[in-house]
């Protein structure tokens, strides 16, 4: 099998049990199922909420890069059980009577039900699955989620950031039977408090937007007609007026959602909590903590001055702060910020700093607030009411999960995802946190992918350590944000500054140069750029080497972006910026190994769907009324988002690049200037109130017909439609018609040698449970660590039937899909150059 193939891994594990002096907590030594072939991890970059919960003298975390959840005695320290779930493990959340715990798979759109019953037979195997199909069966209602929190035994809820929704599920049948609109971008932290559910969507905004609207100007927010200026005439270089990030109050910053768990009746929405919000957790009064980052991008984002960089920003692009919203009473009051670090102009002492407050946790009476500052590498203990930082503490790299043990609350334990590590803290005493131990968990990344990642996440690359590469590009996305940054002004006359312009992902790089718009601070194809229309410039590195391109912009980032200018140190090699040139060139490594996840809405079988293929065709080509509706003409959208990645350089006459449209249906700020976003436009066509969570509509405005935003939805990132799917085989499920088509789609694309169908669950042997692991091949399941034994289709499903087997099949990718053979490109095979497509187009 090649490398592009793709596998298909388990969900359950067998026990390997633990001994411990709490006899609750004591199960029987059982031995796990064989491991099975080797397979490949990508790196996707997948958010975390919550992945790490502490229950009954265990605690389990979310090992994301090994597809696992692991179990950790906390008597011995020892990683006891390595239970497989699906693809990327962000979330885990426990039944409140403790009998399951629910891991949300952000790239297998599943939640993986573990049971936790001390005495079940099946206790630490995956026992169910939670997904949901569209009618058809093959497109996912599930995608990427994130946040659970459970509302009884018997009801849960479910963050489904893409779709901007929670969804709501009933325990006992594990079927989605609502959902709950977000009128807000990416719900991820979600906690329930009582008779009420707190949602927190992620990229709430913060009222900042490109100051264009409909005449009359007022020179203050409205500094040109952005019908006339956009719209109609496309001047994207703003020849002529002025574009500015300005704040407008009269936009919506929808930050904090709740809802009455009896009835799912929205109650409240509160305003003005924050920008990005990471963690979240409720004290026993109801006062809700929110670990926020909040940007500063309007401080410098007026147009005409000569520079806009971190020095009119006072070298602080976020404010790093704890939210406290008082909802003891009937209504929520009005938000309270609590400042980590000193305000701008001053800034943190060395190694003071609190970059990106992530985790949330609090202490059992309340007196303090435990949280994580993912990229400064820190813990620290906050005052509830005062904000006041009363403890600081080093840990690994990355730290996005803490939990206080429930039987012995002056210990907590920290998950630190880049490291892969789990940090135990010394608790008792508030004002003076220790590590007492580090726990290493099993890793499959890379070395010089994963030393890349600790730097894209470290705070230390800027100059105050207040924040990172990661906290303008989280998760490897987007913030959703316009920004002014180190931007020159052009050399057209009337251009008085190159518009702000909204960050782009930094996923899915591999073969999609230029990767962003203006070709600032490096333009690796040369040609024009916005800052010099009028002469072209040289490539600043070899075109024909990605790598010395990625490299390039690295550089010029952290010698600008990173950087105040005047004050910028320079590195072992003499470059401008505080990162040593090792660790530069692990972290273009690391850039090039981040592929964009699966489509949104690829069918599981991998065929289009043919309102699809249209759209494929209307992006690319000019339709005509003869021919049956199609002719190879002229190129529309596709002129300069050409396939299969939407990218190109060097758009014509524009001076800018076309950066991918991949993900577009996660990023309502789909224009380089933020034109989309803006308040005019959504007026204009009576929708403001849809503008943050409807990402159909935002296509709609630029006349997208509904083919092209299917297109979006199904277009291939490189991976199958069955890769990451998953279906577990149980008495209660078998029998389903779901279950049954997963099942038949799950082996048809084995067949195909387009993933590695595996296996693992529980076999009942003379009355007892037994580990069994299975790996599918030629039509037949092979049973792991017997060299002859094999189950067809039909004694396979007799078994579960009858209550012996209870397996969860899982899709994955080939095992030397890795940084060291990275996943081939879509064309890889066809002979195609990327600046060579604009008559070619793929219709299947």
């Amino acid at each position: 099998m090649t490398a592009f193939r793709l596998p298909l891994f388990v969900l359950l594990l067998a026990l390997a049990g633990c001994s411990n002096s709490s006899s609750d907590s004591t199960v029987e030594s059982r031995a796990p199922a064989p491991t099975g072939p080797p397979v490949g991890h990508p790196l996707f970059m997948s958010p975390h909420v919550n992945p790490i919960v502490s229950h009954n003298g265990f605690i389990y975390v979310t090992n994301t890069p090994a597809d696992t959840v692991d179990v950790i005695d906390v008597q011995s320290r020892d990683v006891v059980d390595r239970i497989n779930v699906g693809i990327d493990p962000v979330a885990l959340a426990l039944r409140p009577d403790g009998q399951e715990l629910w891991v949300a798979n952000h790239i297998s759109d599943s939640i993986s039900v573990i049971d936790t019953g001390a005495d079940s037979p099946t206790r630490h195997h995956v026992r169910a699955t939670v997904q949901d199909f569209d009618a058809t069966g093959l497109v996912t209602e599930f995608d990427e989620p994130t946040g659970i929190a459970f509302a009884s035994d018997d009801k849960a809820y479910v963050a489904l950031g893409p779709d901007n929704r929670i969804a709501v599920v009933d325990v006992a049948s594990y079927a989605v039977t609502g959902h709950l609109p977000i009128i807000a971008q990416d719900p991820r932290a979600i906690v329930v408090a009582g008779e009420r559910l707190f949602v927190a969507p992620f990229e709430s905004h913060n009222r900042s937007q490109i100051s264009g609207c409909i005449s009359p100007l007022d020179g203050d927010l409205c500094t040109f007609d952005v019908l006339a200026e956009e719209v109609f005439s496309n001047n994207i270089l703003s020849l002529g007026y002025d574009a500015d990030i300005v704040i407008n109050p009269g936009l919506p910053d929808r930050d904090l959602f709740v809802f009455d768990t009896a009835t799912d009746r929205l109650l409240q929405i509160v305003e003005d909590v924050g920008t990005l919000l990471y963690g979240m957790a409720v004290d026993s009064q109801g006062h809700v903590f929110v670990a926020q980052a909040d940007a500063r991008n309007a401080v410098n984002g007026k147009a005409g001055t000569e520079k806009h960089g971190l020095e009119e920003m006072e070298n602080r692009a976020f404010l790093n702060q704890i939210t406290r919203v008082d909802c003891s009473g009937e209504q929520c009051a009005f938000p309270v910020r609590l400042d980590l670090e000193p305000e701008p102009p001053d800034h943190p002492a060395p190694g003071e700093a609190l970059a990106t407050p992530f985790a949330v946790a609090m202490s059992p009476d309340d007196s303090f607030v435990l949280a994580t500052a993912a990229s400064s590498n820190r813990v620290f203990t906050m005052a509830p009411d005062t904000g006041a930082v009363l403890s600081r503490v080093e840990v690994g790299a990355v730290p996005r999960g803490v939990v206080i043990r429930e039987d012995a609350p002056g210990e907590a334990w920290v998950l630190n995802v880049v490291d892969n590590t789990v940090s135990v803290l010394d608790i008792s005493d508030a004002s003076a946190l220790s590590v007492t131990e580090t726990i290493t968990l099993d890793d499959p990344t890379t070395p010089v992918v994963k030393a890349g990642r600790k730097v894209f996440h470290d705070a230390e690359a800027s100059t105050t350590g207040t924040f990172s590469c990661e906290s303008c590009h989280p998760d490897g996305h987007t913030d959703q944000l316009l920004w002014v940054l180190d931007t020159p002004i052009c050399d057209v006359a009337g251009c008085t500054q190159i518009p702000p312009r909204s960050t782009m992902p930094t996923r899915g790089l591999r073969d999609t140069q230029p990767y962003h718009w203006d070709g600032i601070p490096g333009d690796p194809y040369g040609g024009i750029n916005t800052a010099s229309i009028n002469a072209p410039v040289e490539p600043t590195c070899d075109i024909n080497d990605e790598y010395s391109c990625t490299l390039d912009l690295v550089n010029g980032s952290l010698g600008s972006t990173m950087c105040l200018q005047g004050e910028c140190p320079t590195n072992d090699e003499g470059l401008a910026g505080a990162v040593d040139g090792e660790e530069r060139r692990a972290l273009a490594e690391f850039l090039l190994n981040i592929p964009y996840p699966p489509a949104q809405k690829r069918p599981i079988d991998n065929v289009l769907e043919p309102l699809a293929r249209d759209g494929i065709f209307e992006f690319n080509f000019v339709r005509s009324n003869t021919l049956g509706g199609r002719f190879t003409g002229a190129q529309t959208c596709g002129e300069c988002h050409k396939q299969p990645f939407l990218t190109s350089t060097n758009s014509p006459g524009t001076g800018m690049d076309a950066p991918t449209w991949r993900g577009a249906y996660d990023r309502f700020l789909v224009f380089p200037n933020g034109r989309a976003f803006n308040e005019a436009i959504a007026g204009f066509f009576g929708r403001l109130d849809g503008l943050f969570s409807d990402e159909k509509f935002i296509w709609q405005t630029i006349a997208a017909t509904d083919g092209i935003w299917e297109m979006v939805l199904q277009s291939s990132t490189g991976f199958h439609g069955a890769f990451g799917r998953q279906v577990t085989l149980s008495a209660q499920s078998v029998e389903d018609a779901q279950t049954l088509l997963l099942l038949d789609v799950l082996e048809a694309a084995a067949g195909d040698e387009a993933i590695e169908l595996q296996g693992e669950g529980v076999e009942l042997v003379d009355g007892g449970p037994t580990g069994l692991g299975l790996d599918y091949a030629d039509g037949q399941y092979r049973v792991r660590g017997s060299d002859d034994r094999t189950m067809s289709r039909e004694a396979l499903l007799a078994g579960v039937r009858s209550g012996d087997l209870t397996v969860t099949l899982t899709g994955r990718i080939g095992p030397t899909v890795m940084a060291d053979a990275p996943h081939p490109a879509i064309w890889e095979n066809s002979g195609l150059e990327l600046h060579e497509q604009s008559e070619n187009v793929t219709l299947t």
